[in-house]
């Protein structure tokens, strides 16, 4: 064999190596319900964008123009179109979940109790779900018995979810801010992040406290169909060595992945705004 047609060998094999290890990433995010999720991040984005602005306008307040709400929303289904998030998350998982945390994984969600859970967490990321959650986890939160309550907590700590969830806060909303500034005529982006990051983690402590008693709030709507049975062996497969891992690799892709489309919004919105005032 020449060393030509061993190159182009090596070449075809590495691809095919790597095509399958795109394709097991790929059924992993579908099996964990990480695909579904992805499509629903922009439509639960414009949804909370809808919902802010009529309570200030029900709060005598003016929360932006009907120009400005149409340029905002317009630009949220550009940088957080489905497609776009689902090739981007799935290329970072690749990238940091361990091939045997993978395959642990893949074991509990190919199971069917495995599969029902998924399928409860992706049926609840709907925007109707999510506003029917409002009125009623508070509700099944105060009805929790103590065993049921501590299943959630455990999870909660399995995930760490309040500090995972102010992660993803702050930096998602820094990365708006920078992306803002990039395109913003005499403005210091780098400035202007740092200066928003540093006035939230000033609030990181709060935010923690807060957000982990939401997540117990959450669970309670999410999994309220859940016995203590299965709630139970949730619980333990999440408090497991290598779903810790995956939950710790997985928040990082989803963390990278939204903090890419909010900065690409940012620089959406700061160039739609550069470009009005040029007309003007």
């Amino acid at each position: 064999m020449s060393y030509l047609r061993f190159a182009a060998a090596l070449f075809l094999a590495f691809a095919s190596f790597v095509a399958c290890a795109q394709n097991r990433t790929e059924e992993l995010m579908r099996k964990s319900g990480l695909w579904d999720q992805a499509a629903q991040v922009r439509l639960q984005m414009k949804a909370g964008v809808a919902e802010a602005r009529a309570q200030a306008k029900a709060a005598g307040q003016e929360m932006l123009t009907d120009e400005e709400y149409a340029r905002l929303q317009a630009g949220i289904d550009r940088t957080f179109a489905p497609e776009v998030l689902r090739e981007t998350m799935t290329l970072y998982m690749e990238e940091l979940v361990d091939p045997a945390d993978q395959a642990e994984v893949m074991k509990w969600l190919s199971s069917e109790l495995g599969g029902r859970f998924t399928r409860w967490e992706v049926t609840a990321g709907t925007v109707d779900e999510i506003r029917k959650a409002e009125t009623e986890a508070p509700k099944l939160l105060k009805a929790l018995t103590p065993a049921r309550r501590e299943q959630y907590r455990r999870l909660s700590v399995a995930l760490d979810a309040g500090n995972t969830i102010s992660t993803l806060t702050i930096n998602l909303t820094t990365a708006i801010v920078y992306g803002v500034g990039l395109v913003t005529p005499n403005t210091d982006a780098e400035g202007a992040a740092r200066a928003i990051r540093q006035r939230m983690q000033g609030q990181r402590e709060a935010m923690v406290k807060y957000f982990a008693e939401r997540a117990l709030q959450t669970y309670s709507y999410v999994y309220r169909n859940a016995t203590d049975a299965q709630m139970e062996q949730y619980v333990r497969f999440a408090e497991g060595v290598a779903a810790r891992r995956y939950h710790q690799a997985g928040i990082k892709a989803i963390d990278q992945t939204i903090s890419q489309a909010a900065l690409a919004l940012g620089q959406d919105l700061g160039a739609s705004m550069q470009e009005r005032r040029s007309k003007s």
